[in-house]
């Protein structure tokens, strides 16, 4: 796995807590919190098949392969407040790793969003009370699921420079009118991407736009469209960090175990060799205020004699103090527990 370089990755994370600090400044001074006392990130115990809660903006998609991450506001600033993390060594356990570059992801799209025309209408029309923001990265588009004044940041998105590209009661997309960003809002959703220079194929308005209208109850989510899509997700474990890679052929294909999902910046890389011969992986991390995390990873197999029992325990859980697999037909679970230290090895 490249190595992370913390430093560079904690300074994103910071700028993007500064920008939520920016923005819970004009929102809603409410002063409840999804933390508990301890200022760790809530848990969804997912024991019961419950879906995520942000799974109703998961767009279906033509592609045979889908990839998202998801992290909350609590867990973002639960990792800038590790002191000691610049100084550690770099995680090579997949199951603190991979979720680890999620959050560097998406600090990466706040960090975008800060320089981008729409911040201001951001700002200024985010009435999410600070803790209570989901950030979730699919297909090429960073989402903030929370409450927004739609009206107010339509305005304000003209007024930047942004043009409409399409409108219904329920969203609008609009395009900058210079360096090619596209923004789609609702009253629960702010989306934003922009032309991905290593992929032409890559469309952001079609992107954005479905993100949007699917969010909006006006396309079909992919989990009420992919029955294995929506068992992987409800067995699953909802934690701090969501990181999810899923194909609806019998297996991954080695292009998609080693392509650079995170290319949107230098030295982000996932590691997911060790989900060969698996069609799903859902992974969570849950980090606490002492440093310490528990991780569970859920790999879905198309059958039981392409389990691959060896491959998963001697990849992962690795840096773990505690780590057990489970394997039911062709479902393995593996839950890991991690010590205070984890991120200082």
């Amino acid at each position: 796995m490249t190595a992370l370089h913390r430093r560079n990755a904690l300074g994103l994370l910071g700028a993007g807590m500064a920008l939520l600090a920016g923005c819970s400044e004009t929102a809603d001074d409410d002063e409840d919190s999804t933390a508990d006392d301890e200022g760790s990130t809530p848990e969804t115990d997912s024991s019961d098949g419950e879906l995520p809660s942000y799974a109703s903006i998961l767009p279906a998609t033509e592609e045979s392969t889908f990839f998202y991450g998801a992290i909350d506001v609590e867990t973002m600033g639960i990792l800038l407040d590790d002191q000691g993390a610049s100084e550690g060594a770099e995680p090579t356990d997949p199951l603190v790793g991979n979720p680890v570059v999620v959050a560097l992801l998406c600090s990466f799209g706040l960090e975008l969003l800060g320089r981008s025309a729409g911040f201001e209408a951001y700002v200024t029309n985010n009435e999410t009370a600070d803790g209570d923001e989901q950030f979730v990265y699919a297909e090429g588009v960073y989402v903030l699921v929370g409450s927004y004044d739609r009206d107010g940041l339509a305005a304000d998105l003209e007024r930047a420079g942004y043009t409409l590209e399409t409108e219904t009661d329920a969203y609008g997309v609009y395009a900058a009118d210079e360096g090619g960003e596209i923004v789609g809002i609702s009253n629960e959703v702010y989306a934003y991407s922009a032309p991905n220079g290593s992929d032409s194929e890559f469309d952001p308005v079609a992107a954005v736009e479905r993100t949007v209208a699917t969010a909006a109850g006006d396309r079909e989510p992919k989990h009420d469209a992919d029955d294995d899509f929506e068992r992987l997700l409800r067995a699953g474990d909802t934690r701090g960090i969501g990181c999810c890679l899923y194909t609806d052929a019998d297996a991954f294909d080695s292009a998609t175990l080693s392509d650079d999902r995170a290319s949107d910046s230098d030295n982000l890389e996932f590691a997911f060799n060790a989900f060969e011969g698996a069609y799903g992986a859902y992974q969570g991390l849950r980090v606490s205020g002492d440093a310490a995390a528990t991780a569970r990873a859920t790999v879905v197999y198309s059958g039981d004699d392409r389990v691959d029992e060896d491959r998963l325990e001697s990849a992962l859980g690795t840096e773990a103090e505690t780590v057990a697999f489970d394997r039911d037909g062709p479902t393995v679970t593996i839950d890991a527990e991690y010590g205070g230290e984890f991120a200082r090895e």
